[in-house]
This record gives structure tokens, C-alpha cells and sequence, in this order.
């Protein structure tokens, strides 16, 4: 079970829905809900990690990258008016902890919650 969160610009309100299946919540919401929403907060807390697709400027591409939530992490609008998630980030390929990070230009944040099987016992 996971969600999945698109942002959508200020001004496209029509935009705004929550929709569910077996698998996935998706919210679509603008800019300046998404900055307020505890909805968004509580889904980022419960889940085990999530990723974020953003536009990395350093590099010049659209990068993916894979995070979790703490109690340090928030979301919030630059003086831009852009919405800025601070969270701690991971490496991409080792899952090791590569410390906090703040990333703008976000397109979407897809959480993912682990799935945890029986074990057996030996």
C-alpha cells in the first residue's frame, strides 16, 4: 500500500481529487494545498519511504530520488512561491542514509509502505 501525490500549478484547482484501489492512494492537489496538508503529512509519516521526482538544476535533468520522513522533515514555500519538501534523503543505489536535503521543482512524491510477510519460525 503506498501513495502517490501530484502537484499540480496554483491556479489548476479542478485538479484536486483522492482516489483509491487495492494498491495506491492518489492525491492531486494545487501548490498551495499541498504546503497545508496534513492529509499529505500523515500519508508521508506513515509511509516506510518514498521518492521524489524533481528537476535536479546541478545536473540539468529530472531526477528520482528515494527519502523518508522524520520529525525534522517539512514542507513549506520558498520566496519563490515554489513548494520545498526538506526531508532525509537516501542513496539512490546503497539505500544509505545521505543526510537531509530540501528539493524544489518537484513533480510528483510517490510513498511506498513495506510489506511485511509471516516468519517463520526456525
Amino acid at each position: 500500500m503506498g501513495f502517490y501525490l501530484t502537484i499540480t500549478s496554483r491556479d489548476d484547482k479542478k485538479n484536486k481529487s483522492i482516489r483509491k484501489d487495492n494498491y495506491m492512494t492518489q492525491l492531486e492537489m494545487p501548490l498551495d494545498e499541498a504546503i497545508e496538508s496534513e492529509s499529505m503529512i500523515e500519508q508521508l509519516k506513515k509511509a516506510d519511504h518514498f521518492y521524489i521526482v524533481h528537476y535536479c538544476k546541478k545536473r540539468d535533468q529530472i531526477e528520482e530520488r528515494r527519502c523518508y520522513w522524520d520529525d525534522k522533515s517539512k514542507i513549506w514555500e520558498t520566496n519563490q512561491g515554489k513548494v520545498a519538501i526538506t526531508c532525509v534523503a537516501m542513496d539512490n543505489e546503497e539505500h544509505t542514509i545521505d543526510g537531509y536535503r530540501t528539493f524544489t521543482n518537484i513533480f510528483q512524491v510517490v510513498g511506498r509502505k513495506a510489506i511485511r510477510g509471516s516468519e517463520a519460525m526456525q
